[in-house]
């Protein structure tokens, strides 16, 4: 395997702190119940592709609080899967097929990578190993969110539950598996993150999956990176950013792809823009050699080449459990971001090798290798593409009714702008410059290459 599994934690925010949600190592991060005195407005933030396994006893009200902040289809319910097996939720006699059923359910869910969501008690340690296994063999971090509800309201609220009561002894007998559970959980350091929640904060709290940084009041488009680490922390810094990547007005950049291969320290480039999007401090379009470097890193059969050797030895080369924690990250924060980007109320769109105006909005199969090679119509006696300047024919009523189109892929000499595009891959990983553009006001803002990385072939992939 290119990568064992372990853990990582990615920090949940609560509404009342100030610092923002970031994936870290080590130790799991736990929202704990709040004093009496505390407001209890609570903020559970998750990457994009995780799983979430939910652990409370009997009657705590883990599958209606699900419902209220997930789509039925991320929900897998063992008291479903047991309803599928034998018509009936409640029947405990049908336990070994309806948890066979279950555990494939959440396993075929992961492994298309797609936020999950496991209802069921998962109280003891043996339940949530299973669960943590079936993730990290599909390369998912887990987070577990605790209902901390006192026993007489669970027995109060399972006695209502028509036809699906288990009994006032069931409960009891779950209650004090998950006082074990709750002194358990923080201590897993293969997990994620721990959530524990109680009565009030069930009913106060807010769960966010997606980027919350597309209202921001302005943006900073940036071209291919490429593992030129130093020049984008010089870039930035020219932006007006801080070295954390906030920016004093609320400014927030985006990349256009291709953060790795070729250059210095890819492993630099994916840790920083993982910890951004994490933080919803940045935006993030895939490119051709991010999409290459996601499927490696889930184990895909691809070919070491335009640079992907080098990020793959750069990998290697960094300590196995910082390495871990990347990997995770990677798949979690950027693999699972949209292939094009329409910002700023429709007058800005972000793909990595440009968009036609049709496609803006939409998805599909065509759509997303446009996005990723750009306009490839055959290819050359050597296997290179032949690509077609799409840009130049973009027609006089989309160009100028329509958004700004920021794109990169193929590196230019000279950033121009042709019927309202701009293609900001300036080349910097040979040598030649990193390039930014400042949006709403259409400024370019470059700095050169340290040095030259890797030399520019004639008709390579870009």
């Amino acid at each position: 395997l290119f990568f064992s599994m372990a853990g990582t934690a990615f920090v949940a925010e609560l509404a009342t702190l100030s610092t923002p949600p970031a994936p870290t190592g080590g130790t799991p991060f736990t929202t704990a119940p709040l004093p009496n005195d505390t407001i209890l407005t609570m903020i559970l933030s998750f990457p994009p592709v995780c799983l979430i396994v939910l652990c409370g006893a009997s009657g705590s009200g883990k599958s209606t609080w699900a419902r209220r902040h997930f789509r039925a289809s991320q929900l897998v319910s063992s008291d479903h899967c047991r309803e599928m097996v034998v018509d009936d939720a409640a029947s405990q006699s049908a336990n070994d097929d309806a948890f066979a059923l279950f555990h494939q359910w959440i396993a075929l869910r992961l492994k298309n990578r797609r936020l999950t969501v496991a209802d069921s008690t998962a109280l003891k340690p043996g339940a949530r190993d299973r669960l943590i296994t079936l993730a990290h063999a599909a390369r998912v971090p887990v987070h577990v969110v605790a209902f901390d509800v006192p026993l007489d309201e669970a027995i109060r609220r399972d006695a209502q539950r028509v036809g699906r009561s288990v009994g006032e002894k069931v409960v009891t007998r779950h209650r004090a598996t998950l006082e074990q559970a709750l002194r358990e959980l923080p201590k897993d350091q293969r997990l994620a993150g721990v959530h524990i929640l109680t009565p009030e904060q069930m009913d106060s709290a807010t769960v966010q999956t997606t980027p919350g940084a597309v209202s921001a009041p302005a943006f900073d488009v940036i071209g291919d990176v490429h593992g030129c680490l130093s020049e984008l922390q010089t870039l930035l810094g020219k932006l007006g950013y801080s070295a954390e990547g906030k920016h004093p007005t609320g400014r927030v950049p985006v990349f256009v792809g291709d953060l790795a291969d070729r250059g210095p320290n890819s492993p630099g480039v994916l840790r920083f823009v993982c910890d951004l999007v994490a933080k919803d401090l940045a935006l993030f379009v895939p490119g051709n050699h991010d999409d290459k470097l996601f499927r490696m890193l889930q184990g895909g059969k691809v070919q070491r080449t335009h640079g992907l050797d080098l990020t793959e030895e750069q990998l290697l080369g960094m300590p196995e459990k910082e390495r871990e924690h990347l990997t995770l990250d990677i798949l979690a924060y950027l693999a699972p971001q949209p292939v094009h980007l329409v910002l700023a109320d429709g007058t800005l769109a972000v793909a990595h090798a440009g968009i036609h105006d049709d496609m803006l909005g939409q998805s599909s199969d065509f759509i997303t290798r446009f996005t990723r090679f750009g306009d490839v119509r055959g290819f050359e006696a050597s296997g290179m593409p032949i690509r077609h300047d799409w840009a130049a024919e973009r027609e006089i009523g989309d160009s100028e009714n329509g958004p700004l189109i920021c794109y990169g892929h193929t590196p230019q000499d000279e950033i121009r702008f042709i019927n309202n595009t701009v293609n900001l891959d300036g080349g910097c990983v040979f040598g030649g410059f990193l390039a930014a553009l400042r949006f709403p006001e259409r400024e370019l803002v470059m700095v050169p290459a340290e040095r030259t990385y890797a030399q520019k072939r004639v008709h390579s992939e870009a």
